[in-house]
């Protein structure tokens, strides 16, 4: 019985391992202060060499554990390889109507991910990805860092 167990995880694993993986993965950590200056917009450029593939476009939150905000204002510009801009706007979620992180909290330190693009089609080329905090004050207080993943799924 605990060898099929056993064989049913590893089987799992490896099934999960082979649907998707990494094309870029970056994290930018905020100074000792903790605060997102407006000032300090965020970019990444990534490269697809694979058009026949789908991908996710995911956003990475980190902040300190019982944010004073339920939500936040998070702006982002998409420029694919061919110079077209796709400009939106999304107000993150941090917490549900009943108050509770929806993020992932270990202690004191919340990591919270937020899908921009899923299961999409990309071009081949560079793509670079803008983001800013839409936040009405200079900084956005108790932010630990974000950053941007890109994965190819089968």
């Amino acid at each position: 019985m605990k060898s099929k167990i056993l064989l049913a995880i590893v089987s799992l694993l490896l099934f999960i391992s082979c649907n998707k993986s990494s094309v870029f993965s970056e994290f930018d950590k905020m100074p000792t202060d903790n605060r997102w200056q407006k000032s300090d917009v965020k970019s990444y450029e990534f490269s697809i060499d694979d058009d026949s593939k789908l991908y996710n476009l995911e956003f990475k939150f980190s902040h300190i554990y019982d944010y004073q905000f339920d939500s936040i204002p998070i702006n982002f510009i998409i420029e694919n390889p061919s110079g077209k801009t796709e400009n939106f706007s999304i107000d993150l979620m941090i917490k549900d109507d009943s108050g509770k992180e929806l993020g992932e909290c270990s202690v004191d330190i919340c990591d919270l991910k937020y899908k921009i693009k899923e299961a999409s089609k990309l071009e081949k080329g560079t793509y670079k990805i803008t983001i800013s905090n839409g936040f009405k004050q200079e900084y956005l207080p108790n932010v630990l860092g974000i950053g941007l993943d890109v994965d190819a799924i089968k």
